[in-house]
């Protein structure tokens, strides 16, 4: 599983939501699991990819999307990416607060 990490940075309309991208990691690799204990080692201790930055460095702007929400709870957010809306992205909600998993 890739998860890729971003921020909140404003809000469009009533249920779009500008996301900034910050890191992406893979998280629970099942090439990493065949390595045992040497795999949760490198999966835990990896530091995540600056994907934010360097979808900068290419095209400055690119590392923000608009993410018009299609469903929400207290729980769980199914959003689409403002300019592909035929690719749906699923949040979970941590904890309650600043906190956003995509």
């Amino acid at each position: 599983i890739m998860t890729t990490r971003c921020s909140i940075v404003g809000s469009v309309g009533l249920d779009g939501l500008r996301i900034k991208v910050e890191t992406t990691k893979p998280e629970d690799s099942t090439v990493l699991k065949k390595l045992g204990p040497l795999g949760e080692a490198i999966n835990s201790s990896g530091p995540p990819f600056p994907s934010g930055e360097a979808l900068e460095r290419v095209v400055p702007g690119s590392s923000e999307v608009v993410m018009m929400t299609t469903y929400c709870d207290e729980g769980l957010r199914i959003s689409r990416n403002d300019d592909m809306m035929d690719e749906v992205y699923v949040w979970r909600r941590r904890s309650f607060g600043s906190d956003f998993e995509i």
